[in-house]
């Protein structure tokens, strides 16, 4: 089967992200190869949190097995069925487990919807206040040249559509009733205020925020989620896909820290399980931050929502908590380097100048040099020599071409040794 056309436009992206060693945020389908099996099951899912069920999946897999890039194909599949989407990598000194805050803020800071550049937030908020107005001038029949009686009759709108949040929680209230209402006087300044207290920024200052009290407590954090994926069902969106990469970041906290990302994180696994209509949780990790002492075993009740014994079995439970990816073959990586030189083809404008049988022999060099580990390490070396290739004429790959393991980054050199860098036994318990 021939492979999709492409536009320049879309090849240029994904050519450029892998330049820079990163999955590209769309187009991944022109280059997959595998993981259909197991991308299949991540949609099923997805169809039944769209249905109004919510769900959590745990993503197994070695370094070099692709974690990232399903991830990713599944959250351009979710942008595509309306879903609003952060995909956030976890980081033990920033956006953590252990801070629910700070992590609530790194998924309302990374939010995107299809159609929107940039942060999503203020687009959800614009439509969702946007469907209150609607409502009482079309419903109720408020004339849209009354201003203060709109104003009025939609402000006690938000308060019907949040519910029980506009009464336990006045602030998230009287903040959307600001945003509004900055919205309307024109007020830019004071919208990026609201937004930034509702994204449980720090800094954000609430002096000219009228009834809003504090700022976003950890403790608040669960029901916002919660009220924020409501929010989006009365859009008639679908809902909200937060997927957590870097789980192993965790491991590597000091062991205080470490137990309390874990007390989290069954925390956020029991509010799901308490339903959260339209909310899909996915979490993405090694085999070891889900089998070894400083993972999630180190909390039994953590263990019992996420563990699967089939996971050491020849046939694991795919639709279980946890989804093993396959090792990526040697001639997987060959195809995939055969099909990003088509799309480098199409991104340039020009043919490439690399002899017929060059990918396969990159990506036997990589793989026998670092086994399963090796794919984003090779696609990456693999588009730097189509470049130099294309701008040096007498530049020969086949006798040219090193396999320097010096080059390779700080988490690269972690996953070819599988010893955390920079890391002493202190730090970790």
């Amino acid at each position: 089967m021939s492979n999709p056309p492409v536009s320049r436009h879309d090849a240029i992206h994904i050519i450029s992200a892998l330049r820079q060693g990163v999955v590209p945020s769309r187009g991944l389908h022109h280059y997959a190869v595998g993981q259909d099996r197991e991308l299949r099951i991540l949609l099923d899912t997805l169809r039944d949190v769209a249905d109004g069920h919510s769900a959590f999946k745990g993503i197994r897999g070695g370094y070099g097995s692709g974690k990232t890039f399903i991830i990713s194909r599944l959250a351009e599949e979710a942008l595509q069925q309306g879903f609003a989407v952060s995909q956030v990598s976890l980081n033990r000194d920033k956006t953590s487990l252990h801070m629910l805050d700070q992590l609530y803020q790194g998924i309302l800071q990374h939010l995107r919807v299809r159609g929107t550049e940039g942060n999503g937030l203020s687009t959800v908020l614009d439509r969702w206040i946007g469907s209150a107005e609607e409502y009482v001038v079309e419903v109720e029949g408020i004339p849209e040249h009354r201003e203060s009686l709109l104003r009025q009759a939609v402000s006690q709108r938000i308060e019907v559509m949040l519910g029980e949040v506009a009464r336990e929680r006045p602030s998230y209230s009287a903040a959307l009733k600001l945003y509004y209402q900055a919205g309307l006087d024109g007020d830019h300044a004071l919208k990026r205020e609201v937004l930034g207290w509702l994204m449980a920024d720090p800094h954000a200052s609430t002096r000219q925020l009228k009834g809003v009290r504090g700022q976003i407590q950890a403790s608040d954090t669960l029901a916002y989620l919660r009220e924020f994926t409501r929010m989006l069902r009365q859009l008639k969106r679908p809902g909200l896909l937060i997927i957590l990469d870097e789980l192993d970041e965790m491991r590597q906290l000091k062991r205080d820290l470490r137990q309390r990302a874990w007390a989290n994180l069954r925390d956020l696994l029991d509010e799901i399980g308490r339903e959260i209509p339209g909310l899909f949780l996915v979490l993405a990790g090694t085999p070891e931050v889900y089998d070894d002492r400083r993972g999630v075993t180190e909390l039994p009740p953590l263990e019992q929502r996420l563990g699967d014994p089939t996971q050491q079995t020849p046939h694991p439970n795919l639709r279980g908590p946890q989804l093993p990816l396959p090792t990526f073959s040697q001639a997987q990586l060959t195809s995939v380097m055969n099909r990003l030189e088509q799309l480098w083809t199409v991104a340039g404008g020009q043919e490439s100048r690399l002899p017929e049988g060059f990918a396969s022999s990159l990506a036997e060099g990589w793989t026998q040099r670092l086994g399963s580990r090796s794919p984003r390490i090779a696609i990456r070396e693999f588009i730097s020599v189509l470049d130099r290739a294309r701008d040096y004429p007498d530049f020969d790959p086949v006798r040219e071409y090193s396999y320097a393991l010096e080059s390779l980054s700080p988490e690269e050199t972690e996953a070819q040794t599988g010893v955390p860098v920079g890391m002493a036994d202190d730090e970790l318990f």
